[in-house]
């Protein structure tokens, strides 16, 4: 745990500081992409084939995660 600790620090100061495209930012988005996916979560024993629902495949929710995490990394801002 102390790893990715340490890793979501690193990319943390991989943000500029500007008013929007910043590292609060990713977090807010992080946070609403883990809501959107509880959300959309297809239990097991039900077999949906509509590509709108999540699987519990944890791979694909740290993926998910780690793209919102990263998302804005190095953006230099609107002028």
């Amino acid at each position: 745990l102390s790893e990715l600790e340490d890793y979501v620090t690193v990319i943390s100061f991989m943000y500029r500081d500007n008013p929007f495209h910043n590292f609060e930012h990713a977090s807010t988005v992080l946070s609403s992409v883990n809501k959107v996916v509880s959300l959309a979560i297809v239990p097991d024993d039900i077999d949906y084939t509509d590509i709108r629902f999540i699987t519990t495949d944890p791979w694909t929710h740290f993926a998910l995660a780690f793209t919102a995490l990263i998302h804005d990394v190095d953006h230099a801002g609107v002028p």
